[in-house]
């Protein structure tokens, strides 16, 4: 076994790690996050305040927050870009799907969405994230319909940005059009890199699982309230 991943059983933050895990050919357990989460959160090798929390059992070393494990694991893996502006752009694009998590939960659920603030969000700064996405693309790695997020091979940017879009549009099928307006080149990579065949026997064994589910309780009410009404 090389990993131990505690989350809960829910995609949100969780996937992005599974899915690079699967197309690395990784062997991992699963565990639930209150396996660790809160009592023992702060007092592991390298503590996390929330999960994901990874363990490398290699290392016998604890690994926490989304965007640290992921490129931990992709420098692993060679899953990084090899020039020095794209490895950058890498970092960047899992700070955003980071960010992008935190305001669809309107700040991780601080405050639950109103039809107001909902809509100002999603024809807004939703909108706006999805169009930074295409236009990263655009200009670094899509060629036609094809292509990738930071190149001509698949990295750790097109992992993450296909965890965080394509769950979103699963658990929530009425923005799957905002995707595909704003930025029909990510809809693509979506789909191409949730085909791959290890990513795509994860996703189909965790969707039978988790149905529609996505970030769970209050938060995703809350979100169902305004995209399904």
């Amino acid at each position: 076994m090389d990993y131990k991943l505690y989350y809960w059983d829910l995609p949100f933050r969780g996937v992005f790690i599974e899915m690079l895990l699967a197309e690395a050919g990784a062997s991992y357990s699963r565990h639930h996050a209150s396996d660790i989460y809160p009592q023992r959160s702060l007092k592991i090798t390298n503590p996390g305040i929330a999960p994901p929390y990874l363990y490398e059992c290699r290392s016998k070393t604890y690994f926490a927050q989304m965007p640290a494990i992921l490129m931990h694991l992709a420098r692993e893996y060679d899953l990084l870009p090899k020039r020095a502006e794209t490895h950058t752009l890498a970092l960047k694009t899992i700070l955003d799907c980071n960010d992008v998590l935190m305001e669809i939960t309107n700040f991780n659920g601080q405050v639950m969405w109103e039809k107001t603030a909902w809509d100002e969000f999603r024809y807004g700064r939703l909108s706006d994230w999805m169009q930074t996405f295409e236009n990263t693309g655009l200009a670094h790695g899509f060629k036609s319909d094809g292509g990738y997020l930071l190149g001509s091979t698949l990295s750790v940017a097109d992992i993450a940005t296909a965890a965080l879009f394509g769950p979103m549009v699963y658990s929530f099928p009425a923005l799957a059009p905002d995707l595909e307006d704003n930025a029909p080149h990510i809809a693509r990579l979506v789909q191409r890199v949730e085909a791959r065949a290890a990513i795509r026997g994860l996703l189909d064994k965790r969707r039978a699982e988790w149905e529609r589910g996505y970030c769970g309780g209050q938060i995703e009410a809350s979100l169902r309230a305004m995209i399904e009404e």
